[in-house]
């Protein structure tokens, strides 16, 4: 029979039916699952020392142990792994969007997140989120509100001779 896309066997088409939804995406995959693997970040970044704002500080989700040296760039492909970094607003406030991927299977999502806060003239900050602080909004999305980081002006280095 030219011209017919289906088998007629049952179970094949139910074969290919699922190929399909696996390769597709489908939302009712029992397989493949769209999930959260990092949540969205708020909050606000100030001068531990004066309680101002601090404009354009570079906040970016890092491994844990990974520590970014401000001023410096990364040679290779390991530049290009990395997402670039977000930066806060004139009023020291960031907003950084939560991170979702295919799985498969069902997995238990997101554990902890590592962010590191680096920004000329202050010390690097590296702080750790976990489920314990996020909230779940309506939509399902973790969400976890940091409130204030404080950033600890840089120590001046005098050189003796």
């Amino acid at each position: 029979m030219r011209g017919r896309p289906f088998s007629q066997s049952p179970i094949a088409n139910f074969a290919l039916a699922g190929t399909l939804c696996l390769l597709g995406g489908c939302s009712s995959s029992p397989v493949l699952n769209s999930q959260y693997i990092s949540p969205r970040v708020e909050g606000r970044v100030l001068d531990a020392a004066t309680s101002q704002p601090i404009s354009n500080v570079r906040i970016r989700r890092v491994e844990p142990g990974y520590r970014e040296v401000v001023g410096t760039s990364e040679a290779g492909d390991h530049s290009l792994e990395r997402t670039l970094p977000l930066r806060t607003d004139t009023g020291g406030y960031f907003h950084l969007d939560s991170e979702r991927d295919l799985t498969l299977f069902r997995q238990a999502g997101w554990y902890s997140v590592t962010l590191a806060f680096a920004h000329k003239g202050y010390e690097q900050l590296v702080t750790n989120y976990t489920l314990a602080n996020a909230v779940v909004a309506t939509n399902g999305e973790p969400v976890v509100k940091a409130g204030n980081i404080l950033l600890q002006p840089a120590k001046s280095r005098t050189i003796v001779k």
